[in-house]
């Protein structure tokens, strides 16, 4: 990503901002940001591209932006996706053991097998990852290498996309004249970015909630083993409020994230806000907003996202093998309240997740809408090698090559 092996440069795509992050890594493995930007988005919704030409000058901006920032030129990212249109399957590929035992090599063509199903034929893998092992029949194996045995079957949980839409979303980038390292889901970056060590073995889910998607996952022993995308985030009940208050979408935004509550508060503790109507020529047109009016607005598509979630993991077919453990992160996660209704309403030992390990030049502090940007560097370092997803042999996707994730995985599961 630089000549510099310690210079990381990352961007995460959202539908309300693109964040794009460079860090440096010193010789005590600290990591640190030395430059970022934050711009609004254009041309992209919901990791959708719906302008080319806005989409790219977005980028573009964001880069340079950046640049200016840590005064390093950005010649290669590692991107975020996070799509409605991203969708996960199980495959299970079945392989005879070469030798005696299962090897590196055994693992490796049982993924080959796998990426070859003919499902995957007009689609684009963007993860993958073994959630199951099974040796002559056997189930429950962790960690298949050296065992005995004749036949190995691995089940893969695989995250894809449709080519299109990828090359889509992929030459917005290029066009900026930088290399793509590798485009990465989303969700599995934020997971690594905020849930800690005993999250991660024992069990837990991950809720990313961003402005046009909201995004769960499942991981367990330091596998991701599910995810689901839902079409709605935080942007589009910001939208409702604007549209219910006849005020603009940013008054409605500031709103939201200074006085909004998915809890109810007392009546005595009520109070009103005055706040410009959407017919802004007329100065003194204001309307009185109150706080419980916010609550009555914004709490029941809560409690619809929290639905959506414990549905998901109903679905999963996981929800034995975990810990009631909800960890919510992004930017419509910081809204008041929503740990507390998390646990009233399904029981869940639920928290905001903010990334760890990064430290920060400036003043500012990592919150949970920069997790996704924070996982991004933090697994190309190689925080914590068995979590890493880096590329040991540098077989980078280049403009117009999207054919570098078999070579990488086959290298780099264990």
């Amino acid at each position: 990503m630089s000549n510099r092996k310690n210079l990381l440069a990352v961007m995460d795509i959202g539908s309300s901002k693109i964040s794009c992050m460079q860090s440096l890594t010193d010789s005590n493995d600290i990591t640190k940001v030395i430059g970022q930007s934050i711009i609004a988005t254009k041309g992209i919704n919901a990791g959708i591209i719906t302008d080319h030409n806005l989409a790219s000058e977005s980028i573009a901006k964001a880069i340079h932006d950046c640049e200016k920032k840590s005064g390093e030129v950005i010649s290669e990212l590692s991107v975020s996706i996070s799509s409605y249109k991203c969708f996960t399957k199980i495959i299970r590929s079945k392989i005879k053991i070469k030798d005696e035992k299962v090897s590196n090599l055994d693992i490796k063509d049982c993924m080959t097998k796998a990426l070859d199903n003919g499902y995957l034929t007009d689609k684009k893998v963007i993860h993958i990852s073994p959630t199951d092992y099974i040796i002559d029949q056997a189930k429950g194996i962790t960690n298949p290498l050296d065992m005995f045995g004749s036949e190995l079957e691995i089940d893969f949980l695989i995250t894809y996309i449709g080519i299109n839409q990828y090359k889509n979303y992929a030459q917005s980038i290029t066009a900026c004249n930088v290399d793509i390292h590798r485009i990465v889901f989303a969700n599995y970056a934020a997971g690594f970015s905020v849930l800690n060590e005993h999250e991660l073995e024992l069990g837990s889910v991950i809720v990313d909630m961003g402005a046009r998607t909201t995004s769960i996952g499942i991981f367990m022993k330091n596998n991701f083993i599910f995810s689901n995308v839902l079409d709605f985030g935080g942007a589009n009940i910001t939208e409702h409020i604007a549209r219910k208050l006849s005020i603009t979408f940013d008054e409605a935004e500031k709103l939201k994230v200074l006085h909004a509550s998915v809890i109810d508060a007392s009546k005595e503790e009520d109070f009103y806000f005055e706040v410009p109507s959407i017919n802004f020529e007329n100065e003194e047109n204001y309307i009185q907003v109150s706080r419980r009016t916010l609550y009555e607005i914004v709490q029941p598509f809560y409690i619809e996202l929290l639905k959506w979630i414990y549905n998901s993991i109903e679905k999963s077919g996981k929800k034995i093998f975990f810990g009631k453990v909800l960890v919510f992160t992004g930017g419509a996660s910081q809204i008041d309240g929503l740990t507390i209704l998390a646990n009233n309403l399904y029981n869940y030992n639920s928290r905001i997740g903010t990334p760890k390990n990064i430290k920060f030049n400036y003043n500012e502090v990592l919150d949970a809408s920069h997790s996704v940007s924070a996982g991004l560097i933090q697994n190309e370092v190689n925080i914590d090698n068995k979590l890493s997803f880096k590329d040991k042999k540098g077989d980078f996707e280049k403009k117009n090559t999207f054919s570098f994730l078999k070579q990488w995985v086959g290298d780099n599961f264990f």
